[in-house]
């Protein structure tokens, strides 16, 4: 891996640190305590975010709740609703949410699971984009396929203990306070790098399993069996009795 990219990562993981070190603002508490407090509000009359969408919601089952910059402000999310760089998808006990960006990629949320966008932006005459997403809580499935022709894409996605890359994947993300599991399916190449030492990038590829948990224990990747990939598919499908909702 080039230096640059590593230093980077060094820099992300100081950055991360201090920042769990420090006491938070208002404004910098996660979304998950916020929605706990008494003074959050969910409003039934859907607002636009600022700037272009980057994504529309494709479905949506249960209760969940879309936030734009402001974290005090809650809209019930709905299909067909378009995703703004900067918004906050967080799902309820009861809720699933599938989305997808304007790069092609898409996202699933299982229930009591939080996702930010912080960045997402493609061009198509360029053939050129990147997408950054942070799971804060929960499990995620994300899917995407760079497509014949496309000069740079970059897909990331970031957890408290993990740095996910890939340009083409479908994968398994299962975030906990201090541990972070990562599980690709068909048609991955990831590069993961661990948190607790950001100069280590671990690869993966099709049906393997990364567990990440800090300094508690070495990282080692597993394989996943097929068995084990058809149940992690069926606990993403919308709908569990209808096998062809699976995204």
């Amino acid at each position: 891996m080039p230096a640059f990219r590593g230093n980077c990562l060094y820099f992300s993981a100081a950055l991360m640190w201090l920042l769990c070190c420090t006491q938070p603002s208002l404004s910098e508490t996660d979304i998950a305590e916020q929605t706990l407090a008494a003074d959050r509000v969910v409003v039934e009359a859907y607002q636009p975010g600022s700037g272009l969408p980057v994504g529309k919601i494709q479905a949506v089952r249960g209760d969940t709740v879309l936030y734009h910059r402001d974290p005090a402000v809650g809209y019930r999310a709905e299909a067909g609703l378009p995703l703004y760089q900067g918004d906050t998808v967080s799902t309820r006990q009861d809720g699933r949410i599938l989305c997808r960006l304007v790069d092609g990629s898409r996202f699933f949320l299982t229930p009591a699971s939080t996702l930010k966008i912080l960045q997402c932006n493609f061009n198509s005459a360029r053939q050129a984009g990147v997408s950054f997403l942070s799971l804060k809580q929960g499990d995620a499935r994300f899917q995407m396929s760079a497509s014949d022709g496309v000069s740079a894409y970059e897909f990331k996605v970031q957890t408290e203990m993990a740095f996910i890359e890939t340009h083409s994947a479908d994968f398994v993300i299962r975030t906990r306070p201090r541990a972070t599991e990562v599980m690709t399916l068909t048609g991955s190449r990831l590069e993961v790098t661990d948190m607790a030492d950001p100069e280590e990038v671990i690869f993966l590829s099709n049906f393997q399993r990364l567990l990440l948990a800090g300094r508690q224990q070495p990282p080692a990747v597993e394989t996943v069996s097929r068995a084990e990939a058809d149940a992690i598919k069926a606990k993403f499908q919308l709908y569990p009795a209808a096998a062809d909702q699976s995204p």
